[in-house]
């Protein structure tokens, strides 16, 4: 059986495009979480984590949120890789992506969360964005290295908020595979 191909479902993704939201909410975590997905686009379908490679000959789409809410039909099953940081009161959240499609061969995507407490003097959002920006291109370096992958170009996205004392927050960054 080694040797003769299985007949079996094969599920290889043709495109791609990356989202990104982050939200707040009194009540809870998982509100927070959902408030992000509709920040992003993507709150009504049914996302399944996947880890992080891109297909060889891959195609980016570029699609903002609101092009992404209706890209899909509703409850439809969408392949993501996903970064997603959720917090409460008085945390800085930031969510990012690096990838990049491969040179003749398959991309590489490396995902990263951050949760920091506040603190004196108060990070700003830049410096929450440049600490994310840092780790995805270590990871990422790393990941590719291991993999033996040459990449065509780097592409980073992140999203960052801070949760205010009585709230849940969530930052989230999303590759979706279509």
């Amino acid at each position: 059986m080694a040797h003769q191909k299985l007949n079996r479902i094969r599920i290889l993704p043709k495109y791609y495009f990356v989202v990104s939201g982050a939200a707040l909410s009194p009540v809870s975590p998982l509100n927070a979480f959902d408030e992000a997905l509709k920040a992003a686009g993507i709150y009504n379908l049914n996302l399944v984590k996947v880890s992080s490679i891109l297909p060889k000959e891959v195609t980016y789409l570029k699609l903002s949120e609101e092009e992404a809410a209706t890209f899909f039909e509703e409850g439809e099953v969408v392949f993501t890789v996903q970064a997603c940081a959720i917090g409460v009161g008085e945390e800085y959240l930031s969510a990012g992506l690096m990838w990049g499609e491969g040179l003749d061969v398959n991309g590489f995507v490396m995902e990263h969360e951050l949760s920091l407490p506040s603190s004196k003097p108060e990070p700003t959002m830049e410096d929450l964005r440049e600490n994310m920006i840092e780790m995805l291109e270590s990871k990422f370096e790393v990941g590719v290295r291991i993999r033996g992958i040459g990449i065509k170009e780097q592409k980073i996205k992140t999203v960052e908020i801070f949760v205010p004392r009585g709230m849940y927050g969530c930052a989230l960054a999303s590759l979706v595979l279509c």
